[in-house]
């Protein structure tokens, strides 16, 4: 979503029980893993300590979510996304890898290249650890780009087409071990269309499989169904009454661009007061935000938007969490320290829930090659594909041996 709409989501949420979480060593950083494996996280300041594995309690609500769409800086090297679990107050409970494009008459692509280009290797490997420290890894397909969801690609009345653009979808799921898949449709799709997509998902990859949709906000309210505001054709208020629609976790609403305020509680009010014959629960409606006013239109400063969690907790007695569009310049932070979003969204939500990764030096040795690789790809293409790139000579932006602690 990388236009007028950006993108974000949240979920607001009744009080549940923490679940027990047994901590293990996350990985061998094998891209391509399907293993779930769950480990600790760590801090920058604790690299020396030695940390041995233990039980801690974490429950994902309030959800912290994060879009992950611009990798690389304008230089072309990567842009780390370990931050997120090394340094200190950071909760982040979901990562959306973004945005997978369906293309007609052509390749699935994650924004502009192919998601095996090696310009993605750093981020393939980072997600790795990340979710070796119990973050879930979704991608998301679709956005402001439109084709993903047209009747000549996953929205076609012949199976076959359905199944070939499908079929690439499947293979990148699998590929890379994605724990779920954000549906962000911003173009018409019929009713039937998006159906079919959830079932098939559900099919393929189980009931422990994210699937989630990210509606602007006003889509999931009555007024919003009858007057149009809603970029995607579809029903989302019939679609709840579905079978497809029954077994979606969460809505990543897009509370921005004129489409809701961050802000303001109302819009949420309104959407639950609107679909309670629908069992839609605060726990299923996350309210997404712009990390920066460069974002887009409907930027709410930390502040504000504290005042507006504090009011739906005391409605809904918990709230379901907070996501934003994107990570790459977050505010308070900007470029240079992104990840410091994160840690202002975890003070207002999630205190307290930050566990500790271990990172071993064959994982740190890893981590700095594969992100010499990344960088020497994406180097070559801002310089316009005509430079040599001395791989061995590049040293990375995020020191990987200094989270070394196991």
């Amino acid at each position: 979503m990388w236009s007028t709409l950006f993108r974000a989501a949240a979920a607001l949420a009744v009080l549940l029980t923490p679940t027990i979480v047994t901590v293990t060593n996350p990985l061998q950083l094998h891209t391509h893993t399907n293993e779930h494996a769950i480990s600790r996280r760590g801090t920058v300041a604790n690299a020396q300590e030695h940390t041995t594995d233990v039980a801690i309690t974490r429950s994902e609500i309030p959800r912290l979510i994060i879009y992950y769409q611009t990798t690389h800086d304008k230089s072309g090297k990567p842009i780390s996304m370990l931050p997120l679990i090394t340094e200190k107050n950071i909760a982040l409970t979901h990562l959306i890898v973004c945005s997978l494009h369906i293309n007609k008459d052509g390749d699935i692509t994650l924004n502009d290249h192919g998601p095996t280009h090696p310009r993605y290797g750093t981020l393939w490997q980072e997600a790795q650890v990340l979710r070796g420290a119990d973050i879930k890894i979704m991608g998301m397909i679709g956005g402001a780009a439109v084709g993903s969801f047209s009747k000549e690609t996953l929205d076609s009345a012949d199976e076959t087409v359905f199944n070939r653009y499908y079929g690439q979808l499947w293979e990148t799921i699998k590929r890379y071990g994605l724990q779920g898949l954000d549906i962000d449709v911003e173009q018409p799709m019929s009713q039937e269309g998006v159906e079919r997509l959830i079932l098939r998902l559900r099919k393929d990859f189980g009931q422990d499989f994210i699937i989630t949709l990210a509606p602007v906000a006003s889509a999931l309210t009555t007024q919003g169904a009858k007057n149009g505001w809603n970029l995607s054709g579809f029903d989302y208020r019939k679609l709840m009454l579905a079978q497809s629609g029954k077994g979606l976790a969460f809505y990543n609403c897009q509370f921005y661009s004129g489409f809701g305020d961050a802000g303001n509680p109302n819009l949420f009010h309104q959407i639950i007061s609107d679909n309670q014959d629908r069992a839609l629960t605060p726990t299923k409606v996350v309210i997404g935000q712009l990390t920066s006013p460069r974002n887009g239109g409907g930027f709410v400063t930390a502040g504000t938007l504290a005042n507006s969690i504090t009011s739906l907790r005391d409605a809904y007695g918990q709230i379901g969490g907070i996501a934003g569009w994107e990570y790459f310049n977050g505010q308070p932070g900007g470029e240079e320290e992104p990840w410091k979003w994160a840690q202002v969204m975890t003070a207002i939500l999630r205190p307290d829930q930050v566990p500790k990764l271990k990172v071993t030096m064959e994982m740190a040795i890893k981590l700095t090659n594969v992100w010499k690789e990344s960088a020497a790809a994406g180097m070559r293409e801002a310089m316009g594909g005509e430079v040599r790139v001395k791989v061995p000579a590049l040293e990375p932006t995020v020191d990987y041996m200094a989270m070394v602690n196991a």
